[in-house]
């Protein structure tokens, strides 16, 4: 794929941002966000639905957020969730304010870190109590999808549970970005959730191109808080499902990943014609930071 001289000029400054402000440091001096315990040894994806296994540790960030329903009990895993910070998390608003309930409250809620198969363990997995829930003042519908969990107390880090890093504020694009989401959602629609995580590489593209698709089919407008991403296959078969709301859509700089979006909604499950939107984590920085500061 040709690359535009103003795309490297982007990656530059990014690159330069990242090493000078942004990446964080452990007390040993390690860098505290943003790599896995693979670093640069696997490739990005071979190619959720149309997507393959994740290596064990590959996406050391993603975390699974269960639910207690009051009247239905543990329910289990229901969405994908991020680890920005030891003791913060952000995911989708709809995860926890949808047509089915309205549960804000911390006590419905539990995140799960390091964790790789749903239905085994192998030690490295970590449950925490939630302890503060906040949605988007604004959200509503598709619009400003997002929300934070606060952790009842910090997570112990590993190879198999780090934060992943935020992208800069000034950094608004990661157009035509070759990045990737991560779930344990459905591998089409007819078929139950993935026991184990899934990731699939999908290409960011300009709004205008969802805006297109969601407008005329579901009058469904997309703004600036949204981000689009999918394959360049006009016959669709890459995206993320029921079960992947929340979960991050994170992109390679160099050997960082960044959180790019989280998974917000889409047309069905990788439908022709159209891709998947995302709520772009830039829009939400002055917000993100904050609550971080306040809590």
């Amino acid at each position: 794929m040709r690359i535009e001289a103003l795309d490297v000029f982007y990656s530059v400054i990014f690159i330069i941002i990242h090493h000078c402000i942004i990446v964080k440091t452990s007390d040993d001096g390690q860098q505290a966000c943003g790599i896995n315990r693979y670093n640069n040894e696997i490739p990005l994806t071979e190619r959720i639905v149309g997507g393959n296994r994740s290596y064990e540790g590959e996406f050391p960030w993603q975390v699974s957020i269960r639910l207690t329903h009051p009247q239905a009990g543990k329910v289990g895993h229901w969405c994908g969730g991020v680890l920005i910070d030891n003791d913060w998390v952000v995911t989708a608003a709809h995860c926890i304010i949808n047509p089915l309930f309205m549960l804000p409250q911390a006590k419905h809620w539990e995140v799960r870190v390091g964790e790789y198969h749903q239905k085994m363990e192998d030690g490295y997995e970590q449950t925490y109590q939630v302890a503060e829930v906040f949605h988007y003042p604004l959200y509503k519908g598709y619009d400003n999808d997002i929300a934070l969990m606060k952790l009842a107390k910090p997570v112990i880090t590993s190879e198999f549970v780090k934060p992943i890093c935020l992208p800069p504020s000034i950094y608004t694009e990661f157009f035509e970005k070759e990045c990737v989401a991560s779930g344990w959602g459905k591998l089409d629609h007819n078929k139950k959730g993935s026991d184990v995580l899934q990731k699939v590489r999908i290409k960011v593209f300009d709004n205008a191109l969802c805006q297109k698709a969601y407008f005329s089919k579901f009058k469904i407008g997309i703004k600036s808080w949204h981000l689009c991403a999918g394959t360049e296959d006009e016959r669709g078969g890459k995206g993320t499902c029921h079960g992947d709301s929340g979960g991050p859509l994170q992109c390679k700089i160099g050997s960082t990943w960044y959180l790019a979006g989280v998974t917000s909604f889409g047309s069905g499950c990788a439908k022709p014609g159209f891709h998947d939107v995302y709520t772009r984590i830039t829009h939400f920085m002055e917000w993100i930071n904050q609550l971080r500061f306040l809590y």
